[in-house]
């Protein structure tokens, strides 16, 4: 069974960041955030793949190339979440199909529940569904009463982004899910752990939160960590990393391949330094996202914060983080700043909750 995978969306929920980087190929932990979708439908038993994209295909194409799987891209015509199923659907050859969102992080295991449901359950179709508590009115909802039904409004249980759906002929996805529904040809599962949907800043630093609670201490034989950096429980440090005198990395954190952490600076719990990402001395990240080769000048102070690929933060940059402004997904009650790729901050800023630059 082939899997349609959707990466073509605007990313509304995390501009000025995404008007010109799709927020499908952000990386957390190593990996960019389509690829764990794709990572877990692949160890659920998928082979090829049809991934919809935008003008922005390139990014995408690049990060999926590192999962060696089987896939092309469709370029993204008709508007809309149903247009870009449409366009990807004339991709599928056979009749039944995983439809995948691409901005979705959870484990392998969610995929494979998907999986066992359709082969169990004998219906045509069947649909992920999670609780969901904050910003409920960001996701599709159903309502679960004789039969599952799309509502608007009424409900904490969420559309979760992973399903199996004959191929047809429809206009609206939600209308289709509840013509399927009303046929008995439906199928569900409420999926009560790890996930994920990236549409927010908070969403990032919530997936740090959750995917390194679940990691373990590994440090490369090819890293270089000085005799007096102090490394905590749950830490990561990837090949070539750079930890110099007298550094501290709390954890649970991450390290990425070739990262370099200055000396005396503090790199606090829920942290992740992306590949080749710099910060130098005497500085702190707490609670931050710093994406692949961003520098962060010394003796700066970042909380709760994403910074953007190739981004440079000057020395002596500060980033408040409370009181947030007004949080779409509040799961934390601290929002710093959403730094975009290749920007670059003067040194000695003061950035105040929420910026967004």
């Amino acid at each position: 069974m082939k899997a349609l995978v959707l990466a073509a969306g605007k990313g509304e929920g995390l501009l000025p960041y995404t008007e010109k980087t799709q927020k499908e190929s952000i990386t957390v932990l190593g990996k960019a955030i389509i690829n764990y979708s794709i990572d877990g439908l692949k160890k659920s038993g998928v082979k090829e793949f049809v991934i919809v994209v935008n003008e922005r295909g390139n990014q995408i194409e690049e990060e999926v190339e590192k999962l060696n799987v089987s896939f092309e891209t469709v370029i993204q015509k008709r508007q809309g979440i149903d247009g870009a199923i449409l366009d990807g659907m004339e991709k599928i050859d056979d009749d039944v199909f995983i439809l995948s969102f691409g901005d979705i992080i959870a484990p392998y295991n969610f995929y494979k529940s998907l999986m066992n449901t359709y082969i169990m359950s004998g219906k045509q179709a069947v649909v992920s569904l999670v609780p969901v508590s904050e910003g409920i009115q960001t996701y599709g909802l159903v309502k679960i009463t004789d039969k599952l039904r799309i509502v608007k409004e009424s409900s904490t249980l969420a559309l979760a982004g992973a399903y199996i759906i004959p191929k047809g002929d429809f206009t609206s996805f939600l209308d289709y899910i509840d013509f399927l529904s009303s046929q008995d040809k439906l199928a569900y599962f409420i999926w009560s752990e790890d996930w994920i949907d990236i549409g927010y800043p908070e969403d990032l630093l919530y997936a740090l939160e959750v995917l390194l609670k679940k990691k373990e201490s590994v440090i490369s034989e090819n890293a270089e960590v000085s005799k007096t950096a102090i490394i905590g429980k749950g830490v990561i440090i990837e090949d070539y990393a750079v930890v110099e005198d007298y550094a501290i990395i709390k954890g649970p954190a991450y390290i990425g391949k070739n990262a370099y952490v200055g000396s005396y600076s503090l790199v606090r719990d829920y942290s992740s330094l992306e590949e080749g990402s710099k910060i130098g001395a005497y500085c702190e990240i707490a609670h931050s996202l710093i994406e692949p080769f961003a520098e962060v000048g010394s003796k700066s102070y970042l909380t709760y914060s994403i910074i953007g690929k190739n981004a440079k933060i000057g020395a002596s940059v500060i980033t408040a983080s409370y009181p947030p402004h007004v949080l779409t997904r509040p799961r934390f009650n601290k929002l710093g700043a959403l730094i975009s790729p290749n920007t670059s901050i003067k040194h000695g800023s003061i950035l105040e909750p929420g910026t967004k630059i």
